[in-house]
């Protein structure tokens, strides 16, 4: 099996709660101090982990995507774009439809709508993810209403015990973000559950079920500055953030 990870990025979804900006501009291609986010993840993708071969599963604007980013080239990387018109299936259907282009390989799956600027994420390719089912990345200290936003995390030391999709209660300060690196069997399991007539999967709570079925999940612990671009004023804190660390780069 190779080490080798292809990137996915499910960015199919309307970005209900950034609107009225998704009413003009795909939330993938909301401009960070001028570029699109999703060139933002491409390019961390590329030269942080190493990936030279993305699936991009569109589906709202397709076009929109498409013609921003092409084949991929200007970014150093082959890009596929397969679309998702079953949204109803939730965002681990968009996941699944990647399975054609894995290769034996892992699959680092980013969202289009998560931000990261001066992280550490470059060390999740050096990490262990080939000893486990999944890894996930979490950062410790985040308030309790973006938890509640995201998903929560139960851990103990590296291994991952529980996650919980917008919790209702919250048990401590770890946040889960929407980058993993799965193995390939992950692919198949999903499949079988969609095969098993469930209409819908959402991915986190999929992958807390392979925690209870005893599959290994671990935690890596992601440094550096994050955001959920969830709405409007996420998405002017993450422009305002990478403006400032630019111009602190510039001095």
């Amino acid at each position: 099996m190779s080490d080798k990870m292809i990137g996915i990025i499910p960015a199919a979804g309307s970005g209900v709660r950034a609107r009225p900006y998704s009413y003009e501009i795909h939330k993938g291609l909301f401009a960070i101090d001028g570029r699109p986010n999703l060139v933002r993840t491409i390019d961390i993708m590329h030269q942080d982990l190493g990936i030279d071969e993305i699936v991009i599963i569109t589906g709202y604007m397709s076009e929109a995507v498409q013609a921003s980013l092409g084949d991929g080239s200007d970014h150093g990387v082959k890009i596929h774009y397969v679309e998702n018109q079953h949204l109803d299936r939730g965002w681990a259907w968009s996941v699944l439809m990647a399975k054609p282009f894995l290769a034996g390989r892992h699959g680092c799956i980013m969202l289009s709508d998560e931000f990261y600027l001066n992280t550490n994420i470059s060390e999740l390719a050096k990490s262990d993810f080939a000893d486990h089912t999944v890894t996930v990345a979490v950062q410790t200290g985040a308030d309790e209403d973006a938890i509640k936003r995201n998903f929560s995390v139960e851990r103990s030391g590296e291994r991952i015990l529980r996650l919980v999709e917008n919790p209702v209660s919250v048990q401590n300060d770890i946040i889960g973000m929407a980058t993993f690196i799965v193995a390939p069997e992950v692919f198949s399991k999903l499949e079988a559950a969609y095969d098993g007539g469930r209409p819908s999967v959402e991915f986190v709570n999929f992958i807390d079920e392979l925690i209870r079925d005893g599959h290994s999940v671990s935690a890596f612990d992601l440094e550096g500055e994050y955001l959920n671009l969830n709405d409007v004023s996420s998405l002017e804190a993450a422009n305002d953030m990478a403006i400032r660390a630019r111009l602190l780069s510039e001095k």
